[in-house]
């Protein structure tokens, strides 16, 4: 198993990407910045750029902090330490552009408004300008048509003061004026006296008329009128202009000049533009300065922030991805997977020797961890099949108890008691208690090992124990302890059985030679002596011979009894109907009196490797035993058969309501020679119990309430196919 690089994190663009869309951002607000003629066009595409992207990186960063509260809450490492560092980066990261962003707007601000302060004086010196300019035309135009006028009146002045006693002053008057027009002085001259009164007037001319006809004003001496739709300028000038004195006897000269067209354009144009300058107001367009640039500027720092969080989660991932992996791959070799390896991350990163360092130990336990499979699979198929074991830890509680224990002690569930003390076992099976008060001993005795044999009485059967213990020491220290039990109750009747029939050979070997002799004398004293012998001889010779021969024909149905016991013979087994094999054997009892048999026969039993002709021996031995159990009537004979497929168990049990067996001698009833009955060898259930282990079946007696005995004979059922082989 291969734990690759998971993202803990939505699948975003990598960090490249951020920090060139930052570099795109500020680079244009840069170059904003130096070229303001481009603020009006390419603001708003750069504050949508900066707004379309920071509202993709908002859109990653909240993804990302709600898989990271959801990896808070699934202790996912990291995550906690993530979460701390994603709290305090914002304020490291917001607080110095909040601060270089609040700086910069305000040296903006400042910079904006010494630009405006600059720029309002000069557009007031601008336009002072621009008025000096129109004011000193204008005046330089004034003084060119008052000094050609002045000149035009002094000379007017003195051809009338020498013509003015004339009778024909007004006519030469007339002629003089026509003669100065003639060469160009003006285009048309009007002479007037004090009262406004035409002395002499030019002739009219279409393109040269007076602009206007008001006359001129007692307190101004001088007026100049223009029009620049005809470019004339109109020239308005008493003799007080010149004499600078209010004397009463004045003349009046109206000039029309054909004005300059250049001239007078220049001065139309001028005065417009001076106008317009007076009713413009002078400002900088702050609007494009402070909102659209300002708009783009901040959109950009918003931009950055965002880019320097995503940046900032993609380098925590980058670190957190493979402690992520290794705590995985840690909570899978803790469940027991010791097959995971950490995937090593194509960039480099700060943990990759970590990483190969947990790989290779990850190898070392899986090579050792397989070396320790293979022991403990020796070690449980061998517990599973030897002996019985209890391990107890250092406070004497159960850490591991084998399936052996509870077969032997008809234990159920004995798993249950792990992690309990041994009084709890005791406590339910108080039979058990003889066993665990042993050992109890023992371990106090502070012996590091120690052999015991004990006999314990179980409900069904009595065993023979061999108890082994132990204490496990290491560096002084107790680990805790184990308790060996072997059921050595088949050995020992194993051993019993070699040693009886040891001796039923020799007794049938030794006895019977000399019973022959003896029956045969005993007949020969019978033959000579009874037609010969009378009275009290012959009462004596009739008797002891007879004493003779029935202790032969006795000692003789001993010895082969003996025989039997001694050479058991060989069965063939097959499979077989037990149900069967029972209803054949116990139909001979059918018409028995006295003894009443009753079935309770399970329809599931499956079939069994049998030997029917041994097994039906056995049964009626057992069902004779029964019927010879108590001297009175009415005996009740209920024969069981079970199936218990949890245990691969098929159970014959055979219950009488007789008296049962001795309690002196339940734990000996299959050896030979043990009987309470008056007649019988002692060997029946000694024979019945060499063919149930021919079987390779176990058997068991035990006494019922309120009386009767039972007899339990448990068959280990093999499948069909082992049944072929």
């Amino acid at each position: 198993m291969t734990i690759r690089q998971q993202n803990n994190f939505v699948k975003t663009p990598p960090t490249w990407f951020w920090a060139t869309i930052f570099l795109l951002s500020i680079s244009g607000t840069f170059y904003l910045g130096l070229n303001p003629e481009l603020i009006e066009t390419w603001w708003g595409y750069l504050v949508g750029y900066n707004v379309a992207l920071s509202l993709t990186a908002a859109y990653y960063i909240f993804t990302d902090v709600r898989r990271l509260k959801r990896d808070m809450g699934s202790d996912i490492v990291g995550s906690k330490f993530t979460w701390s560092f994603i709290k305090i980066v914002p304020m490291l990261v917001i607080v110095p552009v909040l601060s270089f962003y609040m700086f910069s707007f305000q040296t903006i601000q400042d910079n904006v408004s010494d630009s405006e302060k600059t720029f309002d004086a000069f557009s007031k010196n601008f336009i002072h300008q621009v008025d000096d300019l129109y004011e000193g035309v204008q005046a330089v135009r004034t003084e060119r048509y008052t000094q050609q006028t002045k000149r035009l009146l002094t000379l007017i002045t003195s051809f009338g003061d020498f013509k003015k006693d004339s009778k024909t002053y007004k006519t030469s008057m007339q002629v003089f004026l026509e003669g100065l027009i003639d060469k160009g002085w003006a285009c048309q001259i009007t002479l007037l006296d004090n009262k406004e009164e035409v002395i002499a007037k030019t002739a009219d001319v279409s393109s040269c008329m007076a602009v206007e006809d008001q006359p001129l004003p007692g307190s101004q001496p001088r007026t100049i009128s223009e029009d620049s739709s005809t470019n004339v300028i109109q020239v308005k000038m008493s003799t007080r202009f010149i004499t600078r004195t209010a004397d009463k006897g004045f003349f009046v000269v109206d000039v029309v000049y054909a004005a300059d067209p250049g001239l007078l354009g220049f001065l139309s144009q001028v005065e417009a533009f001076t106008q317009r300058t007076k009713n413009i107001e002078f400002d900088l367009n702050t609007s494009i300065t402070q909102k659209r640039f300002m708009i783009d500027f901040s959109s950009t720092i918003l931009l950055a922030v965002l880019s320097a969080l995503m940046l900032v989660f993609r380098m925590i991932e980058k670190l957190m991805k493979p402690l992520n992996n290794l705590s995985i791959a840690t909570r899978e070799m803790a469940k027991g997977n010791y097959n995971v390896r950490v995937e090593q991350s194509k960039d480099g990163d700060d943990v990759r020797l970590l990483v190969d360092q947990f790989n290779i130990m990850s190898r070392k336990i899986k090579t050792s961890q397989e070396g320790l499979d293979t022991h403990n699979l020796y070690l449980e198929t061998i517990l599973k099949y030897s002996y019985g074991v209890i391990a107890l830890d250092q406070n004497k509680d159960i850490r591991l108890i084998n399936p052996i224990i509870g077969q032997m002690f008809n234990i159920e569930d004995e798993q249950s008691f792990v992690g309990g003390n041994c009084s709890k076992i005791s406590k339910k099976y108080p039979e058990l208690e003889p066993l665990f008060t042993l050992t109890g001993s023992q371990f106090k005795a502070q012996e590091s090992e120690w052999n015991e044999s004990l006999e314990l009485a179980l409900s069904n059967r009595h065993l023979l124990l061999s108890c082994q213990g132990a204490k496990l020491e290491s560096q002084e220290k107790t680990l805790g302890y184990v308790i060996i039990i072997k059921d050595i109750s088949k050995l020992n009747r194993a051993q019993k059985k070699a040693a009886w029939g040891e001796v039923a050979v020799r007794m049938a070997h030794e006895i019977k030679n000399p019973l022959t002799p003896i029956l045969l004398s005993a007949q020969r004293l019978r033959n000579r002596f009874m037609s010969s012998l009378k009275d009290r001889d012959l009462e004596v010779i009739d008797k002891t011979t007879n004493t003779i021969i029935d202790q032969v024909k006795s000692m003789d149905l001993m010895v082969s009894a003996f025989a039997d016991y001694a050479n058991t013979p060989q069965i063939e087994r097959k499979p077989s109907n037990l149900n069967e094999i029972i209803s054949q054997s116990i139909s001979l009892y059918d018409e028995q009196e006295g003894l009443k048999i009753s079935f309770d026969l399970a329809q599931d039993i499956p079939p069994l490797l049998l030997d029917s002709v041994s097994l039906s021996r056995v049964l009626i031995n057992l069902v004779k035993n029964a019927a010879e159990s108590s001297s009175h009537e009415n005996i009740l004979v209920n024969i069981v058969t079970q199936y218990l497929p949890e245990k691969n168990v098929v159970r014959l049990s055979v219950i009488d309501n007789g008296k049962g067996f001795d309690e002196g001698v339940l734990d000996r009833v299959f050896e030979p020679y043990v009987t309470t009955k008056v007649k019988g060898s002692g060997l029946g259930m000694a024979i019945v119990q060499n063919i149930i282990e021919q079987h390779d079946a176990r058997i068991f007696a035990s006494n019922i309430e309120p009386q009767g005995a039972k007899i339990t004979i448990e068959f280990d059922y093999q499948d069909k196919e082992r049944m072929k082989s």
